[in-house]
């Protein structure tokens, strides 16, 4: 036998464990976004700083297939 709130229980149980799944995942989400972020920072400090020492105008030669 059940009990009549049985169904209820049961369905708030399945919503919580559908919940925490959503949060598990779009933490991990999170995680995986904040690494990307500081890899793309390091890249970026990278880039700069070889665009500042080198300048444009050697940038550009070497993309145009140039250069020294």
């Amino acid at each position: 036998m059940r009990w009549p709130w049985s169904k209820a229980l049961d369905d708030a149980h399945a919503e919580a464990r559908a919940a925490a799944e959503e949060h598990a995942y779009s933490v991990q989400r999170r995680i995986d976004t904040e690494r990307a972020s500081r890899k793309a920072s390091g890249v970026a400090k990278v880039l700069r700083a070889e665009l500042e020492r080198n300048g444009y105008t050697d940038l550009l030669q070497q993309a145009m297939g140039g250069g020294r």
